[in-house]
Order: structure tokens, then sequence, then C-alpha cells
């Protein structure tokens, strides 16, 4: 045997047979010399994309050969995959490098620790709080031995099937295609795969409203609120620290487009490849989408074959070890029968109906003993199954992103002049934490900053323009690059309408034909990109937000010249009725409606859509209003003849007046989307009272506020109530009341024009650094008479500059900051200000104001009865806090009243988060 400095020269002599035995299967080689940093990412992606196959080994073999070192780790990775490369290569290994070496230390990486991002924007939306699960650690050697499932493969026959199975699955699920077959969308799924959050999560129900938008706000709950409870998909089945023994049944819920079958993809290419997954002896994978439209009865045996028809030799034997199975299951909410009653199916070879054999796979029934995942959006179906582990799918974190948008242009200065664009337009970031959002990002401002030039100076500011210009960017440089293009864009626009007035994505082909067109007659630019297939047989649209752009696109192309129908449009998209001052509602087939109307009227017969769920849809309405107006849809509409924004004006204004919270929240956006200044000077000076207590707010929440308050006059807005907005500095960085993006900010509360005089921030994860960026604001500031800061994590190094700077403050009346962690030292830096300064009422404690008890019982009361405000309120760990803070009381301090109040506060909390007192 060569000596280890010969280990060159040995890869240099037997370069031709090496050659041969790897050039069938590269890939496995060139991710285990990844995988333990031999090869750094740099290197390994130059390598996946050199073409042929053959000259990836040409220069795998080329670098292995360049130092002992190098050679060293080769041949010892090479050693672990033996048996994948036949046996004339274990022949020449047994010969040549025979002992078992130690594990290749790894080499430095190119870059093994990138830099830190700079665009704050997306420190708030996607929550870098993160912490890993350390699983069960494996047994010695199974972590990196990627071919234990053929060393214990029962037979020959089976293990060389297993073998075929293997590469079969690496050639349907190396190339990484969202939906789109273009050169933007398709790659190695080596390269292009940006890992996703995972979250265990005990339960899989759904937030009410937009699934969206409800998942931008509770991920900014649950993500610092499940902090450690993030786990890399490789340790999907594997035991945790306090699990005895490895789950069976794991489920995989998230939004659409969130990543869910792209996960499966990646499972199977994982296990195919050697790299994770190991412990099956075999990987089998459905498609609830396929399984639908299957004709009963069908045998579980019959399935696997119709897909997979190289298994059949071996399928009696691959079936009678049910336990060395991985089960796949894609899409249970796109199941279009019902799992619940009926008998689950127990043998894999009698018929039965797909519902029976679909329940049997879950149970655990059919096949006894196998690992099963099973993805799906929250569903009711989801919800009646009881599986071992739970996994939220909350797609990506900051710097997933960033890692998505490195990939995704191969440019690291185009990735971060795309992502600098879009820190400074926080509007554009809401939904950042969705892959496939990020992939419309990348394809639509990538033509703004192209490769190699100066940026254009004018990309889109808003999210209805980004979409604009993906879909510009799909179709050519305009709606009509094909022959009827344009016509063919709106017949897509009314099926995506009534789509989402009735609450589907998934279609027939026959459900298409009812709408004018054959599927199979699209045109190639539309068919991936826009709306995709799957055998034929059912249909969806790219992603759920281009469906909502395409309707919005279709009632904004829809709406005739004079736009008479559009406040009635309004009026049925937000109340679910069109009736103005008590008229009865027209008839169905009214002569006089417009033909939007009409259409609306006849559409959600047998719906009732409610405002949440159109949320986006009017978000991109009232954007595509002004593309209207600015000629941009020429092709698809002209020009209006009469007066849209005044209507629009008072529509938003008088909906501004009632509401409140979540809804005004949707209001602003819609004015933000619009982007009309006459419209957003009226509408602000609707804006009194803003109302947005326990809204989960992101930057892009933060952004539209900002936008629509910065136009509001002098004086107008009296009361801000942003408690338990989950808000943090980079709230207070993007809120605002002033033209400057000021309400919040410090700048804003010294500016003359802010006029507000009663400011809530209860709640919100302000820390110290806000609290005295706030004092150091209100030294100038000569409104504001009443500031709310109770349970906002300010501790004595937050009361730093308070003194001198409320002390210059003359209009400052009450403050309250109960339930902040102050020592002795922080009480008598309020009580010294109380003394210096009477005119200002502080309620520091507990004791000191009857009333803020009272209040706070019934606060407990309403979190008893609404477990959204409980996930609010546990994110800013108000209750512990507040449990602490009542401990602590000097309680002898107090009236006797006072104190039995106290111990009822402490009780009811504590009985609340289910913990002794």
């Amino acid at each position: 045997m060569p000596a280890p400095q010969h280990y060159p020269e040995l890869i240099q002599q037997h370069r031709q047979a090496l050659l041969r035995w790897i050039q069938g299967n590269p890939h496995a080689l060139l991710r285990r010399l990844h995988d333990t940093e031999v090869l750094s990412q740099a290197e390994y992606f130059a390598l996946l994309e050199t073409a042929p196959e053959i000259n990836q080994v040409i220069a795998l073999l080329e670098w292995g050969s360049q130092a002992a070192e190098r050679s060293r780790c080769f041949l010892e990775a090479l050693r672990e995959l033996q048996e994948e490369y036949g046996a004339e290569l274990q022949q020449w290994l047994q010969e040549k490098y025979p002992e078992k070496k130690r594990p290749c230390p790894p080499l430095q990486p190119d870059n093994p620790n990138p830099p830190k991002s700079n665009h704050t924007f997306l420190r708030k939306i996607l929550r870098k709080h993160t912490k890993k699960y350390e699983p069960t650690p494996e047994p010695p050697g199974e972590e990196r031995t990627g071919n234990l499932n053929f060393r214990k493969a029962p037979s020959a026959p089976l293990k060389a099937v297993l073998q075929r199975h293997r590469a079969s699955l690496l050639r349907h699920t190396q190339q990484l295609c969202t939906n789109a077959c273009d050169a933007r969308s398709c790659g190695l799924i080596e390269i292009r795969y940006t890992p996703l959050l995972l979250l265990d999560h005990p339960g899989p129900a759904a937030p009410p409203g937009h699934e969206h938008l409800a998942l931008a706000a509770r991920r900014a709950r649950l993500l610092p609120l499940h902090a450690p409870r993030r786990l890399p998909l490789r340790h999907l089945l594997a035991p945790l620290p306090t699990e005895t023994q490895a789950p069976r049944r794991v489920a995989l819920s998230g939004a659409a487009g969130i990543g869910k079958s792209v996960t499966v993809q990646k499972i199977l290419h994982d296990w195919a490849l050697g790299a994770a997954f190991q412990g099956p002896l075999c990987a089998l994978d459905f498609s609830c989408r396929e399984l639908s439209v299957m004709s009963s009865p069908v045998t579980l045996e019959g399935l696997i074959c119709t897909k997979r028809p190289h298994l059949q030799e071996v399928l009696p034997e691959l079936l009678a070890r049910p336990g060395d199975l991985l089960v796949l299951v894609d899409g249970l909410d796109e199941f279009r029968h019902p799992l619940d009653g009926g008998t689950p199916h127990h043998r894999p070879g009698h018929p039965a109906h797909v519902k029976e054999l679909l329940r049997g796979l879950i149970d655990g029934t059919l096949l006894p003993g196998a690992a099963v995942v099973v993805t799906s959006r929250p569903c009711p179906a989801l919800s009646g199954i009881p599986f071992d582990r739970h996994l939220l799918i909350l797609g990506f974190d900051e710097d997933q992103v960033e890692d998505y948008f490195r990939r995704f242009f191969r440019d690291a200065e185009r990735a971060a002049a795309v992502q600098g664009y879009i820190s400074g337009h926080q509007g554009l970031a809401g939904l950042c934490f969705i892959p496939l959002y990020c992939f419309i990002l990348c394809t639509a401002l990538g033509e703004f900053f192209p490769a190699g030039r100066a940026a254009d100076p004018s990309p889109p500011t808003t999210i209805t323009e980004v979409y604009r210009c993906y879909m510009v960017t799909i179709l050519g440089n305009g709606w009509s690059p094909e022959p009827g293009a344009g016509q063919l864009v709106l017949r897509l626009g009314r099926l995506a309408y009534a789509a989402l007035l009735a609450g589907k994505i998934l279609f027939t082909p026959a459900e298409l034909r009812e709408f004018g067109f054959d599927p199979q007659d699209l045109p190639g630019t539309f068919f991936n990109p826009i709306f995709s297939g799957e055998d034929q047989q059912v249909y969806c649209f790219f992603h759920l937000t281009v469906q909502e752009f395409l309707a919005a696109l279709y009632c904004v192309a829809a709406l005739d010249p004079g736009a008479e129908d559009l406040t009635p449009c309004l009026d049925l998209w937000w109340e679910g009725s069109a009736q103005q001052d008590g008229d009865p509602e027209p008839s169905w087939t009214s002569p006089s409606e417009s033909s939007l109307l009409h259409s609306t009227r006849q559409l959600r017969r047998g719906h009732q859509p409610r405002w949440d769920n159109l949320q986006m849809f009017a978000r991109f309405f009232m954007g595509l209003l002004t593309c209207r107006m600015e000629g941009k849809l020429e092709g698809l509409a002209a020009g209006f003849s009469g007066d849209v924004l005044g209507p629009v004006a008072d529509w938003l204004g008088r909906k501004l007046r009632g509401d409140t919270e979540r809804r005004l929240l949707s209001l602003l956006h819609c004015v933000a989307e619009l982007r009309q200044e006459g419209v957003t000077g009226r509408v602000a000076c609707e804006l009194e009272d803003v109302n947005l207590f326990k809204v989960t707010l992101n930057p892009a929440d933060c952004a539209a506020l900002a936008y629509v308050l910065g136009a509001a006059e002098p004086g107008r807005v009296k009361n801000l109530n942003l408690s338990y907005s989950n808000m943090g500095m980079a709230g207070l960085r993007y809120n605002s009341l002033d033209k400057e993006a000021a309400v919040i900010e410090a700048e804003v509360l010294r500016s003359p024009q802010c006029q507000v005089k009663r400011l809530l921030l209860c709640g919100n994860c302000l820390g110290s650094e806000g609290a005295r960026r706030l004092w150091e604001a209100l030294r100038e500031n000569r409104t504001l008479e009443e500031l709310y800061l109770d349970i906002t994590g300010i501790t004595d190094s937050g009361l730093a500059n308070m003194l001198p700077c409320l002390l210059a403050n003359s209009t400052l009346r009450l403050l309250t900051i109960v339930g902040n962690r102050l020592s002795e030292a922080g009480q008598r830096t309020l009580s010294e200000l109380s003394h210096r300064k009477p005119g200002l009422k502080v309620i520091s404690t507990f004791e000191s104001d009857m009333g803020l008890l009272l209040a706070y019982l019934d606060w407990v009361e309403e979190i008893k009865a609404d477990p959204d405000q409980m996930d609010a309120v546990k994110n800013a760990d108000a209750l512990r806090c507040i449990v602490s803070v009542l401990r602590d009381l000097d309680e002898s301090r107090a009236s006797p009243e006072a104190r039995a109040r106290i111990r009822e506060l402490r009780r009811e909390i504590s009985a609340l988060l289910g913990e002794k007192e």
C-alpha cells in the first residue's frame, strides 16, 4: 500500500480506471466531499455545473491529485461509498487503500463565515432568534455512511433493484423546478435548494384570514416563543433528546408555495444520494393530486408499480419489510375524497378505494412500522390524524433569503444590489419568507439590476408593480408577445377570480374548458411560470399570489371606462353586499348592471368569501387601478373616461372611520398600493384615532402605516395604539406619523408636526434602547400627554437619560411603566421623577393603582377566551413578566384590597400558564 505522500501519484496512475468507475454517478462522491467540507461550496457548485458528467470526474480527479491531503480525503470518501461504484472499484480499494482510516478532518472552506447581513429589514420579518435542536446522536458510523440501506439489503436482486431505484430518483429529483421551466427557475437542486425553517410545533391549526398574511403575523410570534424548537430537515425522523424513540408518522404543514413539495423532492434526493435518511431501505412517494384522479378500486402494489415500475420484481420482498420503508405523501389538503369514516385498508395486494389505501398508509395499518411523512396545508384531514411529530414550515429566515438571492443570481454583487433595494422599500419585503415570492421578486427585480451594467433608475416600489413586472418579464416586453395572448391572460384572470371567490386552487380540465380554454393550447410562455399542470389531470396557478394578481387584473380590465361599478364592487368584496342607502339587493340578472358587477354576483353564488381572504386581491386591485390610469395595461384595457380617484377616496374614507385593528391595517395597505397622493391625503384626514391594538406588525405593515400617516395634517392623529403589535426596534425605525417617517421614532416626537397626544406601546419588545430613544424624543415634544410602556422589556439602563429628558418636557402628564424588570435603583429613579415633576403621574408598580390591577384582571379574562391574544402576550413574555413583578412586590405598602387583587392576579396568571403559583 502506498504511503500517504504517494496518494496523488496513485490517483494519477489509475486515472482512467477511476474515471470509468465513477462517471456513472459522480454526484454521491461530490456531495460526500462537500458535506465533510473537503470541497468548498464554490468548488462543489463549479463541479456540479461542469458538463457532461464525465468532465466532472476528470476535474475532480485533477483536483484530488494535487496534494497528499486532498488525495487522502478523496480516497477515504471513495472507500465509504465503494458499494455505489461496483465490485471492480471495491477490489481496487482493498488492494490500494485497504484499512479503515480516521474520518477526514475538514479542510477550511473558502468562506466559512459569510458576512452578516446589513439588511435589517429582514431581521424583523424573518426573525433570526432561533436555535436548533440537537437530536439524539446517531450510532457510530450511521450519520456518515451513505450506503447503509444497501448493506442491509437481504438479497442480491433486491440490492440491484434498489441501486436502479436510487439512480431513477436521482434523475427525477436532481433538477429543482419551481413550476417554471425557464433557465431562471430550473437548476440543480444541490445548487438552487435553500433550506427552510422548520419549527417543531404541537398543532396544525390554520390561522384565520389570508393564508400568507396570517402566517406572516403568526410566525413573528411563533419564532421567539418557540426559539429552541427549530429542526434541520436531515433530523426529520431522528429522536429528540426528550424522546425515547424515533417518530414514525411526521406531518409537515405550511402555506401554499412555502416549499412543501420541494421538501419532499429534497428528502427523496438526499435519500437517493446517500446523504441523509439512510435508515430506510427504500423510499416511496405519492402525490395526493395524482391519487385524487385514480379510478378505484386499486391496490397499493398497483399504485407503486404504476409510478415506479422498476420495483415490480422485488415488491413482495419490499412490502414484507414495512419497517424498512420511508413513505412520503405530498399534498394531503389536495386529496379530493374525505378520509374520515370508513375502514383503513390493511393488505397491500387487495383492491380498495384509494381513500382507504391512503388512510391505511397514514395510519400505519397498511405498512406497519414504516416511516411516513405527510405534507399539507392546514386542513381538517390533517387535524384528525395522530402524528408523532408535527412541524410547521415557516419558510426562510434572514440568512436563507440572502442565500436564496445568491443562488438565484449566482452573482454576489447583483444579489446584494437587489437586496439593498428591497431594504430601502420595506413594503416589498413582507412576504420574503415565502420561497416562490422570492423567486417572483428576483425574476421581476433582476431585470432592473442587470449584470455588469448600471441599475435601472425606476424599479418597482409596490408589490403590484413587482407582479406586473414579473408577468411582463415572463410574457415578453408587453402583454401580447403572441397573438391572442392578452385575451388569454384575461380568460385566465376570470378563472382566477372565480376560483378566488370559491376558495379553489386546483382545477380539472373540464373546469378549465368551462372558462373557454383548453390547457393544452396554452403557449409555452404561459404554461409553467403562470399556470401549471400535473399529468394533464390537475391544474393550478404558479402561486396563490399569482392567482390573486390575475384575478385583480381581470377585475380592473373589466371595469367599464366610466367605472360606475367600482364602489358597488368594493362594497361587495368588503361587506358581502353592494346595497346602497338601504336599497334592496339587486337581482342576479339585472340588465342595468355593468359586466364586472354582474359577473361578480354570478360567481359569488353559493360562496361567501370574507374580506380577510381577499386582502392581497384588494391590494393588487388598487395598485392595478393606478396601472390602468397610467396606461400600463395597454393591450388589456384602455384608460378611464370618468373620475376614479374621487370615488375610491370617498370609499376608503368611509371605511377608515369605523374600522380598527386588522381591517384598518388592510385598508392602509390598499392606500399604499394605490400610491395616489391626492387619495392618500384625503384618507389620512380621516385618521384621528389609529387603533392597532394586538395587531402583529412587520416592517411591511409599518411601511404602509408610515406612508399614510405621513400625509396626515399636523394635529390630526391624536391617539395611536400599537400595544401588543410584536414591534421591536425595527418597528420603531419604520413607523411614522409625519412626512419624514416619524411618530414613534425619536425624530418624530421632536417634530412640531407631530400632534399625537396618547401613545400606547404596551407589550412590545422595545427594550432599553427603545426607551432611551423615546425619552430623548420627548425632551422636545410638546404634544404627547399620555405614554403607556407596560411590559416592554425595559431595564435600569433604559432609564439612563429619562430624568433630564422628561424634566424638560412640559406636556406629559401620565406615564405607565408597569411590568418591566426594574431593580430598586430603577424604582428610585422613577420615584425621583415623580418627586421632581409633581404634574406627571408615574405608575410603575401594581400596588400604586387599583384601577390598573382591575384592568389587568379583566385582560386575563380576555386572554382566556382568545388564543391569538395568548400567543401575542407570550411573545413578549408578558404574563411571566407580570408574575415575576407581582412576586417581588412589597405587599405591606399596599392596601388590603390591593393585596387581595394582587394575589388574585398572580393566581389567575399562574393558572393560565399551567404553573403553580
